[in-house]
């Protein structure tokens, strides 16, 4: 279910729409100065090759200079683990670490001191998404497996709906649906987005941006088809609204069946759903010789007494 960020600054993903963009031209270059690929917002990117080890301290100081006599504004070094010798070279020349990942590391340094520094950080958020699915008034649930103070396995004790990380690149979606079928075998399509929070503090200083998907089964028979993800998931359950409603103190859950469905405690019938009286559903906005952007905006549901 963990995964790895997916919403992180666009200045070095970016780095093959700019290729791409400027024609693939690498920044001006001597002989005497390092290969750099050109970034958004007048930044330029060196990558490290086995090449470039035995000039880099060398050629680091003359292309520096060239670079901001050039007026770029940023410089940023990526080096493999095995030349992370060369980032203390990097550090003597008023460099500092960016990010790094698996076995790479990406330095920084800002070349216009009497300009602010605009390079923004790297992964503030992770990014998550809940299914909601509801069948013939029941909602799908799940509950974890839990570390023990004595190294067992144990069941969480609050039931929850099934989500988790999104991976790198993927909307929300493939996300909401690819979680749903890995926790509990069932596929769903999604339909709309129903809400989401944005809080902070969380490990290494990162905030969480998290949604809650309303899905719906690809058919009515594939409700049946329940198969527990050993390694994340003890239990399943399709349990009654109404039951949740008058038994269950889930407060995402709750705050979205009375806020997106106005749904108070006990007030439904056995075998009924509910429709949201307001979701955001996805459309597209597109700027010139662009691709279109997927964006979510609020519709009205149902009529508040309205049960399918």
């Amino acid at each position: 279910m963990l995964r790895h960020p997916s919403l992180v600054p666009m200045l070095l993903s970016a780095a093959s729409r700019a290729r791409t963009l400027a024609g693939a031209c690498p920044v001006a270059a001597a002989s005497s100065t390092l290969r750099a690929t050109q970034l958004p917002y007048r930044g330029v990117l060196v990558e490290i090759t086995e090449d470039d080890v035995p000039t880099f301290e060398e050629l680091l100081p003359p292309s520096l200079e060239l670079w901001a006599a050039q007026g770029k504004k940023s410089c940023m070094l990526r080096l493999a683990i095995e030349h992370a010798g060369l980032a203390a070279v990097a550090a003597s020349h008023g460099f500092e670490f960016h990010h790094a990942e698996g076995r790479t590391a990406v330095l920084k340094r800002w070349l216009q001191p009497t300009l602010p520094d605009k390079v923004p950080p790297f992964a503030t958020h992770q990014v998550g998404i809940a299914g909601l699915v509801i069948c013939n008034g029941r909602i799908l649930l799940v509950k974890e497996w839990r570390d023990g103070s004595d190294g067992t396995r144990q069941p969480s004790a609050q039931w929850k709906l099934p989500g988790g990380l999104l991976d790198r690149g993927e909307a929300f979606e493939q996300a909401a649906v690819r979680e749903v079928f890995e926790e509990t075998g069932l596929k769903t399509s999604c339909r709309s987005i129903l809400s989401f929070w944005h809080r902070h503090g969380l490990a290494w200083g990162q905030s969480d941006l998290y949604y809650v998907a309303r899905l719906e089964l690809v058919s009515e028979g594939e409700a049946a088809n329940l198969r527990a993800c050993p390694d994340e998931i003890s239990e399943i359950t399709w349990m009654p609204v109404y039951e949740f409603l008058e038994t269950q103190d889930h407060p995402l859950i709750r705050a979205v069946l009375a806020k997106v469905y106005g749904l108070p405690g006990g007030q439904l019938p056995d075998g009924t759903s509910p429709s949201p009286l307001v979701e955001m559903v996805p459309s597209a906005v597109q700027w010139p010789n662009r691709e279109p952007y997927t964006t979510y905006f609020g519709s009205e549901g149902a009529d508040p007494s309205a049960i399918k």
